[in-house]
């Protein structure tokens, strides 16, 4: 299947960069727009057979990025025929973790982190690296992460790739990867700063910009799902895949097999690849007629009602990770059932104001889904 630059791309306007003002919005992603899993998959299923064409015999570790790349990375893997090992990059610090401390000098959070764990014997034992990222730009903080394993790490002969729906590196910067023994595959190749004065005159609109303060912590259908995998550390991306087929079954089980006109599963942050693993089984159970996909972020953008704009409206809330920050849902709907699944590993504020944004909009219908580590 082919897919152009248009159907992957909308443009919309971050708030207050000054280093990149504008943002390339993908609709197939899941991330900020509701998006249908099947959409979201198909489109990962076609990079993945990219991979598996040039790469057919080599064994894969594969690396996706965070936030907004962690839900498309996890999903390509699931199509690969060689892939061994998994692992988001992650913003979540964790005490008594070794890391690879590197940057993302145009994102809203410029630090990122890889956990070191496991990750020698990891390195030893696969042929090559391969980055998963939505869209890729100049290359330049996928090559800091490469020059930091190799550093950290010196493997004889390990080989390194980019993989993206989107590419928009010069010419003469892929040259110079490949040099560098760095190659890239993608989808479709992205003009540079393509269409950005669409964004020129979009302002920020106090009207479509809504802030959740929620008074206390408020009760929630909950179902909780204990598993140790976490894939922010090397993990086996087979033992991953079954963990959330377990997941879901456990989310199917708690809906005692009713039917519903439609869903939203939504996931969190960096949390995102097990709604669409979901999404798709309640589809192909019978058990939502239509489901939508999409996931809170960090990523602050402004929202607007003018024509072709693909944000219309933003909820601020805080954070379920970490209540000193906010993190924002877009295009919020009514649905007959929503379904959050998230990693947070306890109930907070954050919890509250999601549950009141979903609200607002007339969510009545709303089962929390934990998955916990401990």
């Amino acid at each position: 299947m082919h897919y152009s630059v248009d159907s992957l791309v909308r443009l919309a306007k971050r708030d207050n960069n000054t280093i990149r003002p504008y943002l390339y919005v993908n609709p197939m992603q899941g991330k900020h727009i509701p998006t249908n899993p099947e959409e979201v998959l198909d489109m990962c299923f076609e990079l993945a057979k990219k991979v598996n064409v040039t790469y057919p015999n080599d064994r894969l570790y594969v690396i996706g990025f965070a936030e907004t790349a962690t839900g498309i990375a996890s999903a390509i893997s699931h199509y690969l025929n060689n892939v061994v090992y998994y692992q988001n990059t992650t913003r979540e610090y964790k005490d008594g973790e070794k890391y690879l401390f590197f940057t993302e000098s145009h994102s809203h959070a410029t630090d990122q982190m890889l956990r070191a764990s496991n990750l020698r014997d990891c390195l030893a034992s696969v042929d090559r690296v391969l980055f998963v990222d939505d869209e890729v730009t100049t290359g330049n903080t996928i090559c800091k992460l490469i020059n930091r394993i190799r550093k950290e790490f010196d493997v004889p002969n390990l080989k390194y790739s980019i993989a993206s729906i989107l590419n928009s590196v010069p010419r003469e910067r892929l040259k110079l990867m490949e040099k560098d023994s760095i190659d890239c595959l993608f989808l479709s190749e992205l003009p540079f700063e393509y269409k950005q004065e669409s964004i020129i005159n979009i302002e920020y609109d106090k009207q479509r910009d809504i802030i959740i303060d929620s008074n206390k912590v408020s009760a929630v259908d909950k179902i909780e799902f204990l598993n140790p995998i976490n894939v922010r550390g090397v993990t086996r991306f087979s033992d991953y895949d079954k963990a959330i087929i377990g997941f879901s079954n456990a989310i199917e089980q708690e809906l005692k097999k009713e039917h519903y006109k439609d869903t939203l599963v939504l996931g969190t942050e960096e949390f995102m690849y097990p709604s669409f693993v979901i999404g798709q089984r309640l589809i192909k159970n019978n058990i939502s007629k239509t489901v939508k996909i999409h996931s809170t972020t960090r990523s602050p953008i402004i929202a607007s009602g003018q024509f072709g704009y693909p944000l219309t409206t933003r909820y601020q809330i805080k954070s379920l990770y970490d209540e000193l920050r906010s993190t924002y849902i877009y295009n919020l709907n009514k649905y007959d059932k929503v379904i959050v699944v998230t990693d947070a590993i306890e109930y907070n504020k954050g919890f509250s104001d999601l549950k009141c944004a979903l609200e607002s909009v007339g969510n009545r219908d709303i089962l929390l889904a934990r998955w916990i580590y401990e």
